[in-house]
């Protein structure tokens, strides 16, 4: 049936040769399914059989240089000029020198809160801005660049990075009408590296697990391994390991009171010794979860004059054994001074969230080509935001042509790191 519909409609763009429907097919493939780009072609082959008989299956570099254009005509497409646009800034490094500065925004008027948090269709974006180096100067140079396309922006958030804070800071000296905050699960997780690293027991714990895990990983008791932590990022992350922490003492627990199966007896040879830290599991769950609960309800609800009050009351209904009282006091001051600019029945953003899931969106559409550094590819963040309807598809390839996307990247991109390994083995000059 979709193979039918795509065969009725023809439409192309100008100079084009491939129909609209399946431009779009092929961009909500990869984007919303995830599917990887040169999988596109067999995709097709595999669901749209009457399609080859009729028109040519598009190739999948057809498909990268479709969402390199619709990204590049994303980064230049008007938008309006307003005083309420929020705009969400940070970097993304990969190997190499090069990172990209990447600036999204979204209008007040257009945030979904309290009904859900952002997500990649509300929003837009403003630049990217692949860099060698970026300090406070630079990035407030860029902010300032993308004033010239949405006008002075009424709020900047970041995940606190040294030069965007300063940058940020530098931009609001000269606009007042400015103000900047710093992503909650950023500050929620400097919060929990502060009292995990200066809790002893925590590296004890965590050595003694990598042990156990490297001795089991190969044995029956495989599947009590414990999760891994993220080498980044960690402290964002914990959700899990506590919860599996909590688990295996319940495991333990369930050995003692003499109702023992094959599970809790190989839990009792391998992690036995877990009782010794009951306590400090106890105490770290709390901080997680006090810390999740608090994060979750800044990057659904925003942050307006009622955040504060908001906090308290959506803490309250945490079960007590995963409350701590110090920790809710700490991050609702946070969240107080964080949402005191904010207007009568105004909600400003307090999450970069979809900024850090757009970044490893990207990184999964890339795979294999992440090892070459940043490339013409990251033009397709544009193409993984907002709606893309066939009448913006149609738009969008027609005002960017191929040229304008080598363009674009022979101007803002260097020699792409597999270039310069490709060149150097193969002994040609430079």
């Amino acid at each position: 049936m979709l193979a039918d519909g795509l065969d009725a409609d023809s439409t192309t763009p100008a100079r084009g040769s491939t129909p609209l429907a399946i431009i779009e097919v092929c961009q909500r493939l990869v984007v919303q399914a995830g599917v990887a780009m040169r999988a596109v072609p067999r995709v097709f082959a595999i669901l749209y059989r009457k399609l080859e008989a009729t028109t040519v299956v598009p190739a999948a570099s057809s498909v990268r240089w479709w969402l390199q254009r619709l990204g590049l005509y994303a980064l230049r497409e008007p938008l309006p000029k307003a005083g309420d646009w929020v705009l969400l800034i940070d970097h993304s490094v990969q190997i190499g020198t090069t990172k990209a500065c990447v600036i999204l925004g979204i209008r007040l008027c257009d945030i979904p809160y309290p009904q859900r948090a952002l997500r990649f269709e509300d929003m837009h974006v403003i630049a990217v801005i692949p860099v060698e180096q970026s300090t406070g100067e630079i990035v407030d140079a860029q902010l300032e660049q993308a004033t010239l396309r949405i006008g002075i922006p009424v709020q900047i958030v970041s995940d606190g990075g040294s030069d965007v804070k300063k940058g940020a800071a530098l931009f609001a000296g000269r606009h007042p009408e400015t103000t900047v905050t710093y992503d909650a699960a950023h500050h929620g997780a400097i919060v929990l590296k502060r009292r995990f690293e200066d809790d002893p027991q925590w590296s004890e714990y965590i050595g003694r697990l990598g042990q156990i895990k490297s001795r089991i990983r190969q044995t029956i008791d495989a599947f009590l391994a414990s999760p891994s932590l993220r080498p980044k990022a960690r402290y964002m992350n914990l959700e899990s390991l506590l919860k599996w922490s909590r688990r295996i003492l319940e495991l333990l627990d369930r050995d003692v009171s003499g109702s023992s199966s094959h599970a809790s007896k190989r839990a009792e040879l391998r992690y036995g010794w877990l009782r010794g830290y009951r306590v400090s599991i106890e105490k770290w769950s709390r901080w997680e979860a006090t810390v999740r609960a608090s994060v979750s309800y800044v990057r659904t609800r925003g942050l307006s004059v009622d955040s504060e009050s908001g906090l308290r009351e959506h803490l309250s209904k945490v079960p007590p054994d995963l409350y701590d009282e110090t920790l809710a006091t700490e991050l609702g001051t946070f969240v107080r001074e964080s949402s005191a600019a904010a207007g009568p029945g105004e909600c400003l953003v307090g999450s970069t969230e979809v900024l850090e899931s757009l970044f490893g969106k990207w990184k999964t559409l890339e795979r294999q080509e992440s090892q070459s550094g940043i490339t013409g590819l990251i033009l397709s963040l544009g193409a993984l935001l907002g709606a893309w309807p066939q009448s913006r598809i149609q738009t969008a390839l027609e005002a960017t042509p191929v040229k304008h996307v080598v363009s674009w990247c022979q101007d803002n991109l260097p020699s792409s790191v597999q270039s310069q390994r490709r060149i150097a083995l193969s002994g040609q000059k430079v």
